[in-house]
């Protein structure tokens, strides 16, 4: 049962970080630019005007720390 509820929490805490990605990148969008350059794009130059990429950072480790408990709980061998 206790495979269950870390993969559960590890489920969880990537659905929080998906979450916190979907909302900077709604509000990065929100933040008008003049112009962007072709390699890191309009939402990326966006997010860092904004300062919104430390944020995103911190989402997007969020969301593989999730993945990574869940993967971690699905290969253990409990006995």
């Amino acid at each position: 049962m206790l495979f269950l509820k870390r993969a559960i929490i590890g489920g969880f805490i990537s659905l929080i970080g998906s979450i916190w990605v979907l909302a900077i990148i709604i509000s990065a969008n929100n933040y008008a630019i003049n112009g962007w350059t072709t390699p890191p794009g309009k939402i990326i130059t966006q997010m860092i005007e904004s300062n919104l990429m430390v944020w995103f950072g911190i989402s997007v480790a969020t969301i593989v720390l999730g993945i990574v408990l869940m993967i971690i709980e699905y290969f253990k061998k409990d006995n």
